[in-house]
């Protein structure tokens, strides 16, 4: 059977992609960003409305709602406003209205894994009431690539709902564990359209596999980002940034890569410092002050090791670091 299926905060077109395979239709697809509404209509010959809240009132019957409504609002590396943040927190409830008008069987939905977390639990207790409330039986799951490998680890908070219920609905197997996928898998080792990489690329690529084989054996690979700028740097970064307490006022301290402020003038210790780190505001939000400990730890740990390398990145374009 053939169902109807509209596609909200549509991005690259995952839940299209998807459900068309099996069979069913789109009819109405909504996303924002010119770009990805531009890639949309490239990918399913499907023009994308803009904005929600100004076309909500033009999506037609359908069957299956889909929504990846954004996530920035719970995401562990943003704010974590929930639906408080003045940019995209009332986007859920465009969600809810369109289901309240339409009524259809399913409805699926996707966000970053901390939706569940997100205020001790509260945001998803008061997703799952509201859904409820408009007479859908729901549930939620965690589900990431490279359990149906796929070489990618994208966990994801999935929230699926039905009118009727979910008695016959189970969650899908995994059939891969995260030591059982390869990126090589999905690489085409002789692509028409190949660039061969630069030599200064190369030499990126180079030492940091370096700083690898240095590292013990037993030291698992970290899960944050590495910010090689940290290695070194004791600037303060906790209560105020540099910019607040003022770049002239903290010559004691280093910068990106260890670098020395001690008699810099407050331009050219704004200069020395990295360029995340230079913000003109008072304070640092929790995921970037969490990234620089992090790497900062990271670094303690790893600092024999660490300081024979660094001179040789100090040359290295910022975002090779």
């Amino acid at each position: 059977m053939t169902l109807r299926f509209i596609d909200l905060f549509a991005g690259l077109g995952g839940f299209h992609q998807a459900l068309e395979r099996l069979g069913h239709t789109c009819v109405f697809a909504s996303e924002l960003d010119p770009s990805l509404a531009a890639l949309y209509e490239k990918n399913f010959d499907v023009v994308p409305h803009g904005d929600i809240r100004d076309a909500f009132a033009k999506v037609p019957p359908h069957d299956i709602l889909c929504a990846g409504f954004p996530c920035q609002p719970f995401s562990k590396a943003g704010d974590q406003l929930g639906f408080d943040c003045p940019q995209w927190g009332d986007l859920f409830d465009y969600v809810l209205r369109i289901l309240d008008t339409h009524k259809p069987n399913y409805l699926l939905i996707e966000n970053v894994p901390n939706l569940v977390r997100h205020d001790e639990g509260k945001t998803w207790e008061k997703i799952k009431t509201r859904l409820e409330s408009l007479e859908y039986k729901v549930d939620l799951g965690r589900l990431s690539p490279f359990m149906f490998g796929v070489p990618q680890v994208r966990e994801r908070a999935i929230i699926i709902g039905a009118r009727n219920g979910l008695d016959d609905f189970t969650w899908p197997t995994p059939t891969h564990r995260l030591d059982q996928v390869s990126i090589n898998s999905v690489l085409d080792k002789s692509p028409n359209d190949a660039r061969p990489l630069g030599p200064r690329f190369i030499q990126y690529l180079e030492t940091w596999q370096e700083l690898l084989d240095a590292l013990p054996v037993d030291e698992a690979l970290p899960s944050f980002p590495i910010w090689a700028m940290e290695f070194g740097a004791t600037y303060p970064y906790r209560d105020q940034t540099p910019h607040a307490i003022g770049f002239g006022s903290i010559e004691s301290f280093k910068g990106a890569l260890g670098r020395s402020l001690k008699g810099l003038t407050a331009q050219e210790v704004e200069q020395t410092l990295p360029a995340y780190a230079r913000n003109q505001t008072d304070s640092f939000p929790e995921w970037k002050q969490n990234f620089i400990r992090q790497n900062r730890e990271f670094y303690k740990r790893h600092k024999g090791v660490i300081d024979a390398w660094l001179p040789k990145i100090a040359d290295f374009a910022p975002r090779s670091c």
